[in-house]
């Protein structure tokens, strides 16, 4: 149990539970600061913890980018476990998700989100989800056992694209000479146009 956050008693969820939170914030595309999701899991102890969730926060972002974190050896497969850490996931998406719709995604990737909300859906709550599933006109109901041994093939797909994501927006947003045209004379002060000097 190494690998997990450990934060004092007096924070209600499990360590397993933050696990999920924290990898919902890692599969994100854009920046996403602990205060906009931690602070409203902690309450008052959220500064306390801050420097805990942030250190996890990273680690498992080292993990994900070397595309050696296992979700399945983390939980041992122990459903209470996988469940907790379903819920926290899903407990973090909304703020995650609105980050996504603004994206344009490759359709696999579109594809391997969707498994992989599934797949956490029936972790935290199988017998919902099916009824759900049912409501919405699913006749073929996807089944546990069948889904979660990829659940770490889906992690690490899905945070490969967020990170793709997260790289290009980075580098637009950095980008100091996007605005200027090739024909403009050069923002370094040189009296060349940018094409011949800066933009070469």
């Amino acid at each position: 149990m190494s690998d997990l956050i450990s934060l004092p008693e007096s924070v209600a969820q499990s360590a397993y539970f933050w696990e999920g939170a924290i990898l919902a914030a890692n599969l994100t595309v854009k920046p996403l600061e602990p205060e906009m999701w931690a602070s409203e899991l902690c309450g008052e102890e959220f500064e306390a913890v801050k420097p805990s969730i942030i250190e996890q926060i990273n680690a498992q972002y080292g993990k994900l980018k070397a595309n050696q974190y296992s979700v399945l050896e983390l939980t041992n497969n122990d459903p209470e476990h996988l469940a907790d850490l379903a819920e926290g996931f899903l407990a973090i998406w909304p703020i995650v998700e609105t980050e996504w719709q603004s994206t344009e995604v490759a359709d696999g990737t579109v594809r391997m989100l969707s498994a992989l909300l599934t797949t956490l859906s029936l972790l935290a709550d199988e017998e919902q989800t099916h009824q759900q599933m049912k409501e919405a006109g699913f006749e073929e109901l996807p089944q546990i056992a069948d889904l979660q041994p990829q659940l770490d093939l889906m992690i690490n797909e899905v945070a490969q694209a967020a990170d793709e994501h997260m790289v290009g927006n980075k580098s637009q947003t950095l980008n100091p000479f996007k605005d200027v045209g090739r024909n403009d004379l050069c923002p370094c002060g040189s009296g060349k146009k940018f094409k011949k000097c800066c933009g070469s």
